[in-house]
C-alpha cells in the first residue's frame, strides 16, 4: 500500500521547466502534458498500471458519446478512477490516445499529481504562487451495514463483493423467529398481492401458522 512518502513524491510540485500554458477564451492556464506525468508515476511505482472500466467485444477500451472514457489507475496498490476525453474535430487513433492521455492526468489528479495547476487560475497568479482556493476535505469511510443476522451478512456481501463487509451485531431483543433459529429462512423477492414490491429471508415452515416475520434486507421485520 501508499505509504506517506510515496503520496508526497507524488504531489511534489513541477518546475517551470515542465509546465505548459495554453489559451482558453480569455485565461490563460498552465498544464503538464501526458509525458510528465508519466514520468512521475514511474518515477513513484514503476510497476504502476492503468485498466479501462469497460471494454468493447474486440477487447479495446470503450469510447462513450463524448469521445471520452472512464479508468482505473493503480499506483502503489492503491486505484482510483479518471475520466478524459479527445478534443471534437479528433477522429479515430488521434481521439482515443487524447482520450487516454486525459484520463490518465484526471486520474492522476486524484493522487495529488499537479493538483495545484488543476485547482487554480493560472491567469491570476504565478506558478510558483498557485494555491487552493479552498483546501481539501476527506472523505469520510462509508459506514458498514450492521444486521443481527449472519445469513443475511453473508447474503449482502456476496452481492457486493467491492463494498464494506457487513457487521453482525448481537441483537439487544428477542429473535424475530420464534423457533429461535435462522434455517427455516430463505431469500425470496417479488411483488405482494397488493403490488409492493419485497425482498427478504422468508421463513418454509408449514403449516402457514407456524411461519416466523420475514425479515427485510435490513435486518429488521417486514410486513406486506
Amino acid at each position: 500500500m501508499m505509504d506517506e512518502a510515496q503520496a508526497k513524491a507524488l504531489r511534489a510540485p513541477f518546475g517551470n521547466g515542465v509546465i505548459e500554458t495554453k489559451n482558453v477564451g480569455s485565461r490563460i492556464y498552465n498544464f503538464i502534458n501526458h509525458a510528465v506525468v508519466t514520468d512521475r508515476l514511474i518515477a513513484v511505482d514503476p510497476n504502476w498500471y492503468w485498466q479501462p472500466m469497460a471494454l468493447a467485444v474486440d477487447g479495446s477500451p470503450v469510447i462513450d458519446a463524448n469521445n471520452g472514457l472512464w479508468i482505473r489507475l493503480t499506483v502503489c496498490g492503491v486505484t482510483r478512477i479518471g475520466y478524459g476525453a479527445s478534443e471534437p474535430h479528433q477522429k479515430g487513433a488521434d481521439a482515443v490516445k487524447t482520450a487516454i492521455s486525459d484520463a490518465l492526468k484526471n486520474a492522476a489528479m486524484r493522487f495529488g499529481v499537479a493538483l495545484d495547476l488543476w485547482g487554480a487560475d493560472s491567469s491570476v497568479m504565478g506558478v510558483e504562487a498557485v494555491t487552493l482556493t479552498q483546501p481539501l476535505r476527506s472523505v469520510p469511510p462509508l459506514k458498514p451495514v450492521e444486521t443481527t443476522n449472519p445469513e443475511l451478512a453473508t447474503f449482502l456481501d456476496q452481492r457486493r463483493p467491492e463494498s464494506i463487509p457487513t457487521l453482525v451485531v448481537p441483537p439487544d431483543v428477542e429473535p424475530y423467529c420464534p423457533h429461535n433459529e435462522t434455517a427455516c429462512r430463505i431469500y425470496k423477492s417479488g411483488t405482494s398481492n397488493s403490488g409492493k414490491a419485497y425482498e427478504g429471508l422468508f421463513c418454509q415452515r408449514s403449516p402457514y401458522s407456524e411461519q416466523c416475520t420475514p425479515i427485510s434486507l435490513d435486518g429488521k421485520p417486514w410486513r406486506k
